[in-house]
């Protein structure tokens, strides 16, 4: 596999390409396109592209060249309305979030962006998908693999805009509106022919439809983790299975989850990703401290875990250009003392992942220390750990029955956050009298875990709050979605309508 030098191809397509070609407008000419998308190296340069805007889709927005670490809405949204983090009440939009009572304000700001830069990024790999296959001179199985990973890029893009806005997407609700399907480059907008939202059946056959036709075209092989920014087979199919796991959860759709368990177990089959024992592993390689010092500067990546699978990397270069996400800082949310005693006291995730942080602001409330570096912490997006809990999940649930397989791979999770001396007894099969007993504690094991990683909102609502998430719990289900920007009914003259739960 060749290496992808993220930071040439970056520098070569921001400074260079874009300022010719705008990837959200038309073209200006088809020349500008052939000569982006002839040879390898322009068209790589433009696929980095995609993988930017992503990561500005699921973590944050760049302000100026120096600074992608800005409003990180998608991943804060996993955790906003739930019991995982208190709201200030001087935080509007956040406490909007949290009692799902959206003003004009959220409407025209944080929904809109949100729903840009998904749009912005899948018009990226529409750009990359169209422009390879009508103008790519080079090798054609790099031309394959290059299309394969605009394809995954729009399959993760449209996986998130599903799981905000589709209306009760994760609720079973497949006859609903989803979002809008865009699969060709934009070209401008046409107020004669404005496009509706596709069905939310639609939208899951779309995403399934991309990342199996990307997983054909993929390598893989597993980088080294310092390499795991770009999208191979088991990547793919990573996300696959947590695709599969939303989709079928609610409706129990027991083929879905056997595919869910399936992709699931293909990745943990990889001998290049090895979960580690040592609790330390949560400091040391996951989410190490990588906060600015005044005395050495910024600080230079740190070694990788080899449980990443996916991530964005903090830095494009070792002294400048941080790139990563900075949201906790306790301004605006807060861990609240609840969500801290859920962990055993001598569970190291406590102490390891849960800090005080600041010092200044509001020094007496908790934060996480998952990206508490801000913008010199990696963004890890898959990781082993939600992989062997996708497994133990989806054998469970297809089944109707706890195996041992499920069990072990639960224990290795919930062992490792323990020092030698204070673990606790091994799970075993007839500690749990039925499915729904493993289910439950298998999710508050995810909820600890995952905790800060953009998933536990979702995973209420694909289990119906099985949880008994009290904040959530306050909300309708039909309200759980957000609500689609006020923007895009007015400017499709109501072709786009609102969700359910939010409709006058």
């Amino acid at each position: 596999m060749n290496k992808f030098n993220i930071r040439s191809c970056m520098l070569l397509l921001l400074t260079g390409m874009l300022t010719a070609c705008n990837l959200d407008m038309e073209p200006e000419n088809t020349y500008v396109d052939e000569k982006v998308y002839r040879t390898e190296k322009t068209a790589q340069a433009a696929l980095a592209g995609c993988y930017v805007r992503l990561n500005v889709f699921l973590s944050g927005a760049p302000q100026d060249q120096n600074n992608y670490a800005n409003a990180a809405y998608t991943y804060e949204l996993g955790d906003l309305s739930t019991d995982n983090l208190k709201v200030r009440a001087t935080s509007a939009t956040y406490v909007a979030v949290e009692k799902s009572a959206y003003t004009s304000s959220e409407h025209d700001t944080f929904l809109y962006k949100i729903w840009h830069w998904g749009y912005n990024a899948i018009d990226y790999a529409n750009n990359v998908i169209s422009g390879i296959e009508r103008y790519g001179k080079y090798a054609d199985a790099t031309k394959r693999r290059h299309i394969a990973e605009a394809k995954f890029i729009r399959a993760y893009t449209y996986f998130g805009l599903l799981t905000m806005f589709g209306d009760k997407a994760l609720l079973g609700n497949d006859s609903g509106d989803g979002v809008v399907l865009v699969l060709e480059p934009y070209k401008g907008y046409d107020p004669d022919k404005p496009q509706a939202r596709s069905t939310n059946a639609e939208c899951w056959a779309q995403i399934i439809r991309d990342l199996n036709e990307a997983i054909a075209d993929l390598p893989e092989t597993v980088p080294a983790a310092a390499e795991r920014i770009r999208a191979t087979k088991p990547v793919a199919q990573s996300l696959l299975s947590r695709v599969y796991l939303y989709k079928g959860t609610y409706t129990n759709n027991t083929a879905e989850l056997r595919l869910a368990a399936d992709n699931a177990n293909s990745v943990l089959q990889q001998q290049s990703y090895v979960f580690s024992d040592a609790p330390s592993e949560f400091a040391d390689a996951l989410f190490p401290s990588n906060e600015f010092s005044q005395t050495n500067g910024y600080p230079n990546p740190t070694a990788r875990s080899s449980e990443l699978i996916f991530y964005e990397p903090s830095r494009l270069f070792t002294a400048n250009y941080p790139n990563g996400m900075s949201y906790y800082r306790k301004v605006s949310f807060y861990v609240p003392q609840g969500m801290i005693n859920l962990y055993d006291e001598a569970d190291l995730r406590r102490s390891y992942l849960i800090r005080h942080g600041s010092a200044s602001d509001n020094p007496n409330d908790y934060t996480t220390a998952k990206y508490l570096g801000g913008q010199y912490d990696d963004v890890i997006y898959i990781r082993l750990s939600e992989i062997k809990l996708n497994y133990a999940e989806a054998l469970v649930r297809a089944s109707g029955s706890v195996s041992a397989e499920a069990v072990s791979q639960l224990n290795d999770i919930h062992q490792r956050a323990y020092p030698a001396g204070k673990k606790p007894a091994r799970y075993t099969v007839a500690d749990f009298p039925d499915a729904t007993a493993f289910l439950r504690t298998l999710l508050k094991e995810r909820r600890m875990e995952l905790a800060y990683e953009g998933q536990y909102r979702w995973d209420l609502m694909r289990t119906d709050n099985l949880a008994g998430d009290a904040t959530l719990g306050a909300i309708p289900p039909a309200r759980w979605n957000l609500p689609v920007p006020e923007y895009e009914i007015r400017l499709t003259g109501g072709l786009i309508r609102q969700n359910s739960g939010y409709a006058q």
